[in-house]
């Protein structure tokens, strides 16, 4: 019987050697599964930008053809005399007049700003130092205590 016994206890260690390599290989299958099917969904995704790009750059080739053949239009247009002479005229401006109003006050506003900002940068450097009642900001009613004189000189003894 130990001969009996060494193949079954033999056969039981296989089938468990055996079946840890099956579970082992299960897993790694399934890891391998759900990675293979997050990367199938990311180049799908990125199937679907790349095809959104290139009809992007396509319709982006056109419109450049078609203002190369617009400015060439143009070239031409600018070229030939019939336009020299309608540029000689000036160009009619229905606002003209009311955009040089709007200019001359907007002129006139900045420069009153900033000679309005120079005179305050003026008056706020000449004000004095007193026990720090000055600037904007200063509040008579507001009480701070004040330094005495004694406190800046030494007496002699």
């Amino acid at each position: 019987m130990g001969k009996e016994e060494s193949m079954v206890s033999s056969a039981d260690s296989n089938n468990s050697s055996m079946s840890e390599n099956y579970s082992t290989l299960l897993q790694a299958f399934r890891e391998t599964h759900e990675e293979a099917n997050r990367l199938a969904r990311v180049n799908n995704r990125l199937k679907g930008m790349n095809n959104w790009l290139e009809k992007r750059v396509s319709s982006l080739e056109e419109e450049l053809e078609n203002v190369k053949t617009d400015f060439e239009h143009l070239d031409i247009i600018y070229q030939s005399s019939d336009y020299e002479n309608e540029s000689s005229k000036p160009a009619k401006c229905e606002n003209c007049k009311m955009l040089e109003a709007k200019v001359k006050f907007l002129v006139k506003t900045s420069s009153k700003l900033a000679m309005g900002t120079t005179n305050l940068n003026v008056v706020l450097g000449s004000q004095n130092c007193v026990f720090y009642k000055v600037g904007i900001g200063f509040k008579p009613l507001f009480k701070k205590k004040t330094r005495k004189f004694s406190s800046f000189f030494k007496t002699g003894s």
